[in-house]
């Protein structure tokens, strides 16, 4: 999934990021809302369901690069680029 490891290598800098969205896609608090992080725009349709946008993308392009996710999905690949990438 390229577009997840680029997200992924682009936005996760810190445990503290990590966690921040992490939290944003999993908490049940969070029904609905965005999250901007340095280059793409997490946005929470409901509770199961993200979109996650390219904005550098569209700033160069003029096209919209947004792909979509189930929450408990992109929470599970997300946990494991983290763990990933704190292990090594």
């Amino acid at each position: 999934m390229p577009y997840l490891h680029q997200m992924f290598e682009d936005e996760l800098m810190d445990e503290e990021t990590y966690k921040t969205i992490y939290d944003f896609i999993t908490l049940d608090n969070f029904r609905s809302g965005e999250y901007e992080g340095n280059r793409f725009l997490f946005r929470k349709i409901d509770r199961t369901y993200v979109q996650v946008e390219d904005l550098v993308a569209f700033e160069n392009t003029g096209k919209r690069q947004i792909q979509g996710f189930q929450a408990n999905h992109l929470a599970a690949e997300l946990e494991h680029y983290w763990k990933v990438r704190k292990d090594s």
